[in-house]
């Protein structure tokens, strides 16, 4: 009886354990029911319900927009080389040019003339110090011929001299051999006479010794043992060398006479040269001369050649008409580069941190899409001015250049265009609309609903923002439901409603 009591306890047990499971898992069963009806309630709501946005994977490009006016970014000025009437303007504002095309022609009528002027005043300043030149060339010719001929003179003077000396000797000796003849012959008379004088006395009977003749004795010479030997003298002889010595000291005096003549030749020529400072002003003024006629000449080379341009480009600027005169050094025109074609644009104090030299860009214009590179950023702010003429108070804004890499002869000057400056990049990451974030002073946050319809905070970290969306990089998971429409009245912990459906969405 005990046991089957037993045995009935133990039955009632086991039946209502095996309830009590059966109960639990039709409870788990329910409760998986309701959770996958609410998630795939939640799929259809966030699917119909334009407030929330699905978290998934996309690139997000962040790219500084603005606008910006096409410019020039290099161009050359076109100075006139020479003072000149202008011929021909063949180009105006706007036109394109080719490399090497004729921009503007000059009458180079006027500078030919002025280089025949500066070619004559030239070979007449030459002339003058030529003449320089000349006179003491002259002079040194004078003196060079006047010390030959003065040394030739020497030499016939001293062979002059030599022989009238010779010749005076000899007429001397001539003169002596005649004065000698004139005693002998005066001896021989006196003796003759003696002779007489004693040959009459004897005829008278007195003494051969002597006569006595009252007052007066003669003497008679004693008679010469040896007959001396009779000098005899050429007078022919003498009478040539004597003319002959005449002669030679008459060509002595002339020729002494042609010695002092030349002479004072070389003393009057032997100062004359070019002086250091003539010879450096004659220098000079050759140079200049030089200088001009270069300078001339190039001008009227410069003046026929007219101004052609260096590159393919834009006429921006004309500032010479046909039939002025172009002053030398005078800016004619200016050209825009063909190849530096850019955009100036400008961009707000709160984009400086996000811009740099370099960056690379992306401009529209006219419908037609280029790419180039930032190549400038001002350091300096310029100020911007409201409608009112006052200036803004927020500061102004930073101005930059953009070169492009691709200019075409459809790009024009001036013209408005649409600027997207690239500043970053990041491929299959994490994303929600602009309008999903939202920022108080613990920082960027958003709202999310979770499996049980609870909205949720869920506080993020930003990085890359294109011109929709936000990249996430830290506080969100692929496939969360963000509230891209938040009200104030949403809190974290209420029931999301959103705006598929009325009320609280359920699932039976």
């Amino acid at each position: 009886m005990a046991d089957t009591k037993k045995k009935s306890k133990k039955k009632v047990i086991i039946i209502v354990a095996v309830a009590v499971i059966a109960v639990l898992a039709l409870v788990i069963t329910a409760i998986s029911k309701v959770k996958k009806g609410m998630q795939e309630a939640m799929e259809l709501m966030a699917a119909n319900d334009d407030s929330l946005y699905k978290v998934e994977k996309q690139d997000v490009e962040q790219n500084i927009t603005t606008s910006g006016t096409v410019i020039g970014m290099e161009r050359d000025a076109y100075v006139s080389p020479v003072t000149a009437k202008v011929e021909d303007v063949r180009v105006e504002v706007g036109q394109t040019v080719k490399k090497g095309e004729i921009l503007l022609t000059y009458d180079d009528s006027e500078l030919g003339d002025n280089l025949e002027r500066v070619q004559i005043q030239a070979q007449t300043e030459r002339a003058a110090g030529n003449e320089s030149y000349e006179a003491v060339n002259e002079a040194a010719s004078r003196t060079s011929a006047a010390k030959k001929k003065a040394s030739e003179l020497e030499d016939d003077i001293k062979k002059l001299k030599k022989e009238i000396k010779s010749l005076t000797a000899e007429v001397e000796e001539y003169q002596e051999d005649m004065q000698a003849s004139a005693e002998q012959q005066q001896k021989k008379a006196a003796a003759e006479a003696g002779k007489q004088a004693v040959a009459s006395a004897d005829e008278a009977g007195q003494s051969s010794d002597g006569l006595d003749t009252g007052d007066t004795k003669i003497i008679v010479p004693a008679s010469d043992t040896e007959e001396e030997e009779e000098i005899e003298v050429d007078e022919k002889a003498y009478k040539k060398a004597v003319s002959n010595l005449n002669k030679k000291n008459e060509s002595l005096a002339e020729k002494q006479a042609s010695l002092a003549e030349q002479e004072s030749i070389i003393a009057a020529n032997k100062d004359a040269k070019v002086s250091e400072s003539t010879k450096a002003q004659i220098s000079a003024s050759n140079r200049l001369s030089d200088m001009n006629i270069n300078a001339a000449q190039e001008s009227l080379d410069a003046a026929k050649a007219g101004l052609t341009a260096d590159h393919d480009g834009i006429v921006e600027s004309v500032s010479i008409i046909k039939g002025a005169y172009a002053n030398e050094t005078m800016t004619l025109m200016t050209v825009i580069n063909a190849d530096k074609i850019g955009i100036e644009f400008s961009i707000a104090k709160d984009d400086l941190g996000s811009i740099s030299e370099g960056q690379k860009a992306r401009v529209v214009i006219s419908g037609k899409e280029y790419h180039g590179t930032v190549e400038f950023v001002s350091r300096v702010a310029e100020s911007e001015m409201s409608l009112t003429g006052a200036t803004n108070s927020s500061g102004g804004a930073i101005k930059g250049r953009i070169l492009l890499d691709d200019p075409d002869d459809r790009i024009f000057i001036g013209v408005s265009a649409k600027v997207y400056i690239f500043v970053g990049k990041s491929e299959q990451t994490l994303a929600v609309p602009y309008e999903a974030l939202n920022t108080d002073i613990d920082g960027d946050f958003v709202y999310i609903v979770n499996e049980e319809n609870l909205i949720e905070r869920k506080d993020v970290t930003i990085g890359l923002n294109s011109d929709e969306y936000y990249e996430i990089t830290d506080g969100l998971s692929e496939g969360d439901s963000v509230i891209t429409e938040v009200t104030s009245d949403m809190k974290p912990g209420d029931s999301y409603a959103g705006t598929y459906g009325m009320g609280t969405a359920t699932v039976e």
